[in-house]
């Protein structure tokens, strides 16, 4: 079996500093040392295995079919890990500090261009903070008050095609996924060439409720989650 590649990302969180937490069992086979980060590593020709590690404690763990060709600066394993606070092991360690890490990290995310849609709520004082600080980064923001905090729904206003490359992504369905599964998933990634998450998913008509109707390529795209694992969730609900 291959070993584990790290892919660098600087969403990775950083490992505890004296804060008394024994690191994980997860370690390097070649030297030992602690695993830290988002690892892949291929099993077959057409299959991967990526996990997401914490300080030697896994976050994430999943088999997907290899997409090659598509990659993007706004899609990572990190990305549905840490905005929905995820853990293999619950009673773990985690860089989860309280109950409203994730919103934060979102909401850091969105501003950072390392996610082109997400959902945060947080308290009024923090979001109107981030109000001000979302003024020329092109994000779009709907928001409403949520008891005395303020839900907000954010995205880029820039165009699928913009912002990603379709082409590639479309081929790497169509070659992962048997063709009934994959070509009504390519269909729907072709049709978002012109509209924008913003537009789309949050400034139009029941837009909440038309993200959630949404193709799972569409969804998971949108969240900046990774095509392969998105792929494998499909292929997973066909066979249910």
């Amino acid at each position: 079996m291959a070993a584990w590649v790290l892919q660098p990302d600087h969403r990775t969180p950083p490992v505890p500093a004296g804060s008394g937490i024994a690191p994980g069992p997860w370690r390097h086979p070649d030297g030992g040392q602690i695993m830290n980060g988002a690892y892949e590593r291929r099993l077959s020709a057409w299959q991967i295995e990526v996990v997401t590690v914490w300080y030697g404690y896994p976050l994430s763990h999943w088999l997907g079919p290899r997409m090659p060709r598509f990659s993007s600066p706004m899609v990572s394993s990190w990305n549905p890990v840490l905005a929905q606070g995820l853990t293999v092991e619950p009673g773990a360690p985690s860089p989860y500090r309280d109950e409203s890490w994730c919103d934060r990290w979102i909401a850091e995310a969105l501003l950072h261009g390392r996610k082109p849609y997400g959902a945060f709520t947080l308290p009024a004082e923090d979001a109107l903070r981030w109000f001000a600080r979302s003024g020329g980064t092109g994000l779009v923001y709907q928001a409403r008050m949520d008891g005395d905090r303020i839900r907000v729904v954010a995205g880029t206003a820039e165009r699928y095609a913009q912002l990603f490359d379709l082409d590639a992504l479309i081929a790497d369905y169509l070659y992962a996924l048997p063709p009934e599964l994959a070509e009504p998933e390519a269909a729907a990634l072709d049709l978002h060439r012109c509209h924008s998450p913003a537009l789309h998913y949050i400034l139009s008509d029941n837009a909440e409720i038309r993200f959630a109707q949404a193709p799972l390529s569409v969804r998971g795209l949108t969240l900046g989650y990774p095509p392969c694992e998105t792929a494998a969730r499909i292929a997973a609900e066909a066979q249910s």
